[in-house]
């Protein structure tokens, strides 16, 4: 962590998810770059607050790559409640402007929608009461954080439905998608999934990544999601292998954003894997491009299969120790990884509330394709 400080701006990172490293502060002019910590290839995240006691405009200016994303940062005044600051606040992408209120004002700043640990809690908060939930810990994390396991469903089930999320930290933009799937399913018509199925909810595999603020992404040695070896790493990989061993799992879904921005990476996608579960991918990968194309809303996200990567396409290579080749290498009718962009492409723009919209198609593509199984 990095602090610096003048007259007109001072600048800090000791906030959940916080990621800044402060070259200057001169007036009105800010230096910043991305906290690389142990992450061994460039990456982009970062998040911070900045304070200026008069109404003053700030220039944030990054000098480590383009990192500022289309619709500007992400802005909070609360750390809580997040929105995009907007194009107009862009100078590049590599710099920002904010106009701070006359009389003092805190601002928080994120490279992405943040979701963190009080995120979650504010959202198990309102599932909490359902009887259909249940909540335990997988594991501790290296830091003695509890890592949060939520199930949902039919406890006597035999067969087992898994979602995961945040094996790479700052890859945020799933857990609102995740929030509006798990809605769904919990809405009062009682969904097919959740009778005949436990589902099994681990919304942060790199507990101690997300709330410290660090990339998580191709993290030294090897990162969460390539850290199912037959000596894990990390307390939470070797937990969800030793949790997951023995189940009769139909479904295995691990949630990702891609990279930051462009073709591809501004649209969501599944990753496939080889025969037989690359034609089951492609079911699902189906109903959700047909249920999500159903709606009328002019801001809702739409998937398209024809994203999809294929295995040996680009970085989807065989051989990898990720979490879905566990679940396919554990017997998973369908496993695989899911990517929903930070941004989107401005058709629409992505945001928590359309994320969730989308998850809730996502529950309803489910439905149909474990109905055909």
């Amino acid at each position: 962590m990095t602090l610096s400080s003048a007259p007109s701006v001072s600048i800090d990172c000791r906030h959940a998810g916080g990621n800044i490293r402060v070259l200057s502060v001169e007036d009105d002019h800010v230096l910043l770059e991305q906290d690389l910590r142990d992450t061994s290839n460039w990456w982009f995240y970062w998040n911070f607050s900045a304070f200026a006691s008069s109404g003053k405009t700030i220039r944030f200016q990054f000098v480590n790559g383009e990192v500022v994303g289309p619709w500007g940062p992400a802005v909070s005044v609360d750390g809580v409640n997040w929105r995009w600051l907007g194009e107009a606040s862009l100078l590049s992408r590599e710099a920002f402007t904010y106009t701070f209120r006359n009389g003092g004002e805190k601002a928080y700043f994120c490279f992405c929608i943040p979701y963190q640990l009080y995120h979650f809690e504010r959202y198990y908060a309102r599932i909490a009461g359902h009887k259909e939930v249940s909540r335990g810990v997988l594991t501790h994390s290296e830091l003695l954080r509890p890592v949060p396991l939520i199930t949902l469903g039919n406890r006597k089930a035999d067969r087992h439905i898994f979602f995961t999320a945040r094996h790479h930290a700052c890859e945020s933009a799933p857990s609102y998608m995740l929030e509006g799937l798990f809605d769904a399913l919990l809405a009062p018509d009682s969904s097919p999934i959740l009778e005949r199925f436990l589902l099994h909810y681990i919304p942060f595999m790199d507990m101690d990544g997300v709330e410290n603020g660090d990339q998580g992404k191709s993290r030294i040695p090897h990162d969460h999601n390539r850290d199912y070896i037959e000596k894990p790493l990390y307390r939470s990989t070797a937990a969800l292998m030793k949790y997951a061993e023995g189940l009769r799992t139909a479904v295995a879904i691990d949630c990702h954003s891609p990279y930051k921005w462009g073709e591809r990476n501004d649209v969501p996608f599944f990753v496939k894997r080889d025969s037989p579960i690359k034609e089951r991918i492609e079911a699902l990968s189906g109903l959700l491009e047909q249920v999500s194309k159903e709606r009328s809303d002019k801001d809702a996200i739409r998937h398209s299969s024809v994203h999809d990567i294929n295995m040996g396409e680009d970085w989807n290579l065989p051989g990898s120790t990720t979490c879905a080749s566990f679940f396919a290498d554990a017997g998973a009718h369908l496993a695989c990884s899911f990517e929903l962009p930070y941004f989107g492409s401005g058709n629409p723009v992505y945001t928590p509330d359309n994320s969730r919209r989308l998850g809730q198609d996502f529950a309803r593509a489910l439905e149909l394709f474990v109905l055909s199984m």
